[in-house]
């Protein structure tokens, strides 16, 4: 006998079980890399907080984040993780796409030598060759601090892996490179290892979502940074889990003791500031000066308009300081 009633609700639990599903199976490609850069993104792969907050995710592995960036810009990538000079360069030509947070920022940034160990200070690289790859965000830091120090030296440009081989070489005096070359140059060198902290600048590694899936699925760009700010709870409160975490996701290419040793050059919050906005700009008006691209002198407000700080404020207002 035909129950109208009994019909009515089992349709409505058939649509609950199918939107429960759809939101299961939420698809989002990631674009990763260093996982030590981004514990949090380890922690939610390894502890499948994903899933938990009804995602889908496929996290590919990128050699840097100006390539990840590529990728989500061809539209190959929903979300990506990247330092912050990519975004700049991509903010001043317009292209389409969002900062929604970032996420840790590393703090050990050095110049790297091979001269006597009293050469500790940028002032002592005063004339002599320096190794660098031209047109990066390392570049730029350094142009800084040879200006602070009121100094000139001979700017040699070369490409990130051949940077640490001239410095074995004598090809350079001094190199300032991505960190991710430091390990190498400390063991090549051995011996003729010598370094000078840089304070001025800290990476900022951000994380950028697509124009699309922000339009399309706000609830995925929602359920993306929940599952990362939950991670990050294991970041803080369980520092060794979290090292663990990581060893696991790199397959234990890295020992947990090694991943503790380097995260000791972080510091990690998802979070969205000020801070980051002005050093944004002022990597704006440095590309400009260059020449580099062609355009207004970007300033706060054309930076800014690259920032949509509506999901994490969402989700915890306290993490936002952006005015």
């Amino acid at each position: 006998m035909y129950n109208p009633l009994k019909s009515t609700f089992l349709a409505a639990g058939l649509a609950t079980m199918a939107t429960a599903a759809m939101a299961q199976d939420t698809e989002i490609t990631f674009g990763g890399g260093a996982y030590l850069d981004i514990p949090q993104l380890s922690v939610a792969m390894d502890h499948d907080l994903f899933a938990k907050h009804g995602l889908d995710v496929n996290v590919i592995p990128f050699q840097s984040g100006r390539a990840a960036f590529e990728a989500l810009l061809g539209g190959q990538l929903d979300v990506a993780v990247m330092a912050e000079f990519p975004a700049v360069v991509g903010a001043m030509r317009d292209q389409e796409f969002k900062v929604i947070a970032g996420l840790s920022r590393y703090q050990a940034t050095r110049i790297i030598h091979t001269g006597d160990a009293r050469i500790d200070s940028v002032a002592d690289l005063a004339g002599k060759p320096i190794g660098v790859t031209a047109g990066t965000n390392v570049h730029f830091w350094l142009e800084n601090e040879l200006r602070d120090a009121g100094v000139e030296a001979e700017i040699v440009s070369v490409g990130p892996p051949d940077i640490v081989p001239a410095l074995a070489r004598g090809d350079i005096f001094a190199g300032a490179m991505f960190p991710s070359f430091y390990g190498g140059a400390k063991e090549i060198l051995g011996d003729k290892y010598q370094e000078i902290p840089i304070s001025s600048y800290e990476t900022h590694f951000i994380l950028v979502a697509t124009q699309e899936l922000i339009d399309d699925n706000p609830d995925a760009v929602t359920a993306v940074l929940s599952a990362l700010v939950e991670a990050e709870e294991v970041v803080k409160a369980d520092p060794t889990e979290s090292h663990e975490a990581v060893s696991r996701v790199l397959s234990g290419t890295l020992k947990p003791e090694e991943v503790a040793e380097a995260s000791a050059n972080y510091s990690f919050n998802v979070s969205l500031d000020e801070a980051l906005i002005d050093l944004m700009v002022d990597e704006g008006v440095w590309i400009n000066q260059r020449g580099s691209i062609k355009g207004d002198v970007p300033t706060r407000d054309s930076i800014g308009a690259y920032f949509d700080s509506s999901f994490l404020a969402e989700i915890d207002a306290s993490r936002v300081s952006i005015n």
